[in-house]
């Protein structure tokens, strides 16, 4: 027990937060001032949410600034608001004091991580004794269950349309504002952590451990390891590849060009020389990592795997081109005069009242250009996922639409219709301090085929997989490197045998997590598998079930029998690897859950002797997470 003087001493070492309480007469000014500068300004307020929605947000959002709210709280509220735009460059920023507290003192997890098969699993943490090692499962945080956890901070998260893919690859990591937004969101919905409190377990393991870890500041955070780009990377030195004899792999981090930018038609344009040079056959343009950046860097990648002349956008719409008052509340960048008062030559007026921007000799994004005579015109492979938006996604739609691209992956996230974005206005709130990101266009891509609300869809699924995880492979790679696939073993065949290990599911009342060891028995023949489990439920009581896993005669489907039911769902991926029995299963479905309706994922993988199998449930716009894993290996 730590003596009276001491434990003050240690409460002065770490100033307090700058949090301020704001009376109702400032919240509500706060959040009039944001309605009316979003109703003015936002091309896409109403794209993805009727008005009558719109409406109730915001009555939601005054109802919560008519008593005394902390900043924190209205950041709270605010970011609730901005999430159901559906917008993913509509966001809110701490006030700059707060912003710089989090910088310099401990608030965040000391760990990095990832959902993986709707876990959160553990990628790196800052060495603090018995903090959970890489590959461990995070099962409670400060008392409360990871999975009700990650859907109240899942509800903050900014994405375009209906791409809440988005919302798992974004709770680890952002790139933007605090790094990820499991640690941007926590403090508003739970207080500035002391210590953190986490209850986790490995995979497959009886029991949890308990570790109370001291918290880290964001420097600190952003220091440690973690395989993507690093926070707020810059084209410039995010840019890596490699030749393979025939094969070059062309990995961007990002396309953020602004804040030291170079010359992306000539740094792009060695690389290029090189591919003809080396008379290279087949690019893999690896883009999984960038969320977007700047229109010189996807124009200039046009240029160089398009086979025909392209314009990279559409003419812009604004919903307004003069703003009353609000540019006293606005910061951007560039001459003020030209962004608040554009000439009004240069718009033409649609019928339904947006302003189109007329093209203007000086945007290359909206000039036609010219393949580069270096341009790459072998076979081009392009790797994707859901942190894909912005001008990734535009670029892919592109790729796609008139390059002839292979895209294998996951499918994106952000627009391929093209999002809100453009140049940003930051609003600051007086009272408050928070500040909002708002777009003021709704930048459109030049290509003809898209779905409405989503990004671009991949020709080739692979998803990861805890398995992969562990053994630290990328399978995304494997699949657009090899010439010919592995052959996929039949269900039956990967799996026959006796097998022992875990059941590990969430209690569907109270989301506790319950541990059972399990044996099974698989028998089958051809894509055909019957499953018989036994559970050791405690002492004297065994409990035995049955299953039959059918792969459908077409290959497109996976039918799920027990007892009394029979669930079929849609495969999305079947794939074989290098191991004879390897084989790696994901379908999708659709199921219920405390009689609400909810998605359901099948992921069945065998690595050499381990098999998992595990089944995931979401609900629109959450991560999935984990309903039931099981994790077993060969017994004599």
């Amino acid at each position: 027990m730590l003596l009276p003087s001491l434990a003050l001493t240690l409460l002065l070492a770490v100033p307090a937060p700058p949090s301020i309480t704001l009376d109702p007469a400032k919240a509500r000014a706060d959040a009039a001032l944001l309605r009316r500068a979003l109703e003015t300004i936002h091309p896409g307020l109403h794209r993805y949410r009727g008005k009558a929605e719109t409406q109730a947000a915001f009555a939601r959002l005054e109802a919560a600034a008519s008593r005394p709210i902390t900043d924190l709280a209205l950041w709270r509220e605010v970011s609730l608001l901005l999430a159901g735009i559906h917008c993913d460059h509509t966001k809110v920023e701490l006030p700059e004091a707060m912003e710089a507290w989090r910088r310099a003192q401990p608030s965040h997890l000391p760990l990095r991580f990832k959902l993986i098969e709707g876990r959160m699993i553990v990628v790196s943490n800052d060495g603090q004794p018995g903090a959970p090692p890489p590959g461990a499962e995070l099962v409670t945080i400060n008392g409360l269950r990871v999975p009700q956890v990650l859907i109240t901070l899942g509800r903050t998260v900014a994405y375009d349309g209906r791409t809440d893919q988005a919302i798992a690859a974004k709770l680890g990591s952002d790139g933007d504002l605090m790094g990820d937004d499991f640690n941007e969101a926590w403090p508003a919905f739970h207080g500035f952590p002391s210590r953190w409190e986490l209850d986790w377990k490995r995979p497959g393991a009886l029991h949890t451990s308990h570790v109370s870890l001291e918290p880290v500041s964001f420097t600190q955070w952003t220091a440690l390891p973690w395989p993507g780009s690093p926070y707020r990377d810059e084209f410039y030195k995010a840019i890596h590849w490699r030749l393979d004899g025939k094969v070059a792999t062309l990995r961007i981090g990002t396309f953020v060009n602004y804040r030291n930018p170079v010359d992306a038609d000539a740094f792009l344009g060695a690389f290029f020389q090189v591919l003809k040079a080396r008379a290279v056959q087949h690019l893999i343009l690896d883009l999984r990592e960038s969320g977007g950046g700047s229109d010189d860097v996807a124009v200039a990648l046009g240029r160089y795997l398009l086979p025909e002349p392209f314009t990279w956008l559409k003419p812009a719409l604004l919903k307004a081109v003069r703003y009353g008052d609000l540019p006293q509340h606005i910061e951007s960048w560039g001459n003020r005069q030209e962004i608040f008062e554009p000439p009004l030559d240069g718009f033409h007026r649609t019928r339904d009242g947006a302003w189109e921007r007329l093209p203007r000799p000086d945007e290359a994004a909206r000039q036609p250009q010219q393949p580069s005579p270096d341009r790459f015109t072998g076979r081009l492979t392009v790797l994707t996922g859901p942190m894909n938006a912005s001008g990734t996604t535009m670029i892919l739609a592109h790729l796609k639409e008139k390059g002839g691209a292979r895209l294998a992956g996951e499918e994106s996230a952000g627009s391929a219709e093209g999002p809100t974005a453009g140049r940003i206005f930051l609003l600051t709130l007086p009272h408050s301090g928070l500040r909002i990101r708002i777009p003021i266009a709704w930048n459109r891509t030049n290509v003809e085929h898209f779905l409405a609300g989503r990004g671009v869809p991949v020709d080739e699924t692979v998803l990861p997989t805890l398995l992969d995880f562990e053994a630290g492979r990328d399978r995304v790679t494997e699949v657009a490197k090899a010439s010919t696939p592995p052959a996929v073993p039949s269900l039956a065949s990967a799996l026959a045998g006796n097998w022992r290990g875990t059941l590990d599911y969430r209690d569907f009342g109270s989301d506790r997590r319950v541990v059972l060891p399990t044996l099974l028995t698989v028998t089958g023949e051809g894509n055909e598998a019957r499953l018989a489990f036994t559970f050791d439920d405690g002492p004297g009581k065994t409990v035995r079930a049955s299953q039959v896993l059918r792969i459908r005669a077409d290959g497109g489907g996976l039918e799920s029998e027990e007892e009394t039911s029979t669930e079929r769902m849609r495969i999305l991926e079947r794939r074989g690897g290098p191991d004879a029995r390897e084989l790696t299963l994901v379908a999708d479905g659709s199921g219920h859950e405390n009689g609400a309706p909810v998605e359901v994922r099948t992921v069945l993988t065998r690595r050499g002797d381990v098999l998992s199998l595990s089944r995931l449930t979401r609900r629109p716009g959450e991560p999935f997470l984990l309903r039931h894993v099981y994790r077993l290996t060969p017994r004599p």
